[in-house]
């Protein structure tokens, strides 16, 4: 199992838990990094077991600590996932954008979570990653939103995300929407602000 806890921070903050899920190669991790670090690997290697990384901000002055679970693509084991879902407080379903049997596994993904936790008060939300591959038909593209939207109605998801690991489209929207939806902030205009990690 791959987890690096984070150094001791000396400010006072809540400990938010995040879990990312779905099947290998969806760029779970790229996205991870590119929403705490900024950076996009070329080079693909699978997570085994769990990887752990974390993002300290503040919203509304009051600091929060965003820990993100990444649970490898080969792990919809309710055994194995319910090792690390506990005391979860946002679930962020991550499918590819080309690769429909992928957004449909999401939804096994939500179910094997649910054999583990009650996950009725948990806001999650999908991703759609790898949309930097989609071409750009403004039409096809306005379609497949509205697929989206009725696709998060449909499977009790609070909304759906284009996003891109490599260019950054849709990742910090994605997760301050999240985010918001966990402590309960406006999702118009919240103050956030990134605290510098030790």
């Amino acid at each position: 199992i791959n987890i690096n806890p984070p150094k001791k921070h000396n400010k006072k903050g809540k400990d938010l838990k995040i879990i990312i899920v779905g099947d290998s190669g969806t760029g779970k991790t790229s996205f991870v990094n590119k929403y705490i670090h900024n950076k996009f690997a070329e080079t693909y290697s699978p997570t085994i077991g769990t990887a752990f990384e974390y993002k300290i901000i503040k919203i509304n002055d009051i600091i929060y600590r965003l820990q993100f679970w990444d649970i490898a693509g080969q792990d919809r084991n309710p055994e194995i996932t319910g090792i690390f879902c506990k005391n979860t407080n946002g679930i962020i379903l991550c499918c590819e954008v080309n690769k429909y049997q992928t957004k449909e596994n999401t939804i096994k993904w939500k179910e094997s979570i649910e054999k583990v936790i009650d996950i009725k008060d948990i806001p999650i939300i999908m991703i759609e990653n790898k949309c930097d591959l989609l071409g750009k038909d403004e039409d096809e593209y306005n379609k497949d939103i509205s697929e989206l939207k009725n696709f998060a109605e449909n499977n009790n998801i609070n909304k759906c995300f284009r996003t891109s690991a490599l260019n950054g489209y849709g990742v910090e929207e994605s997760i301050l929407f999240l985010v918001n939806q966990i402590v309960g902030a406006p999702e118009q205009n919240p103050e956030q602000n990134e605290v510098k990690r030790d």
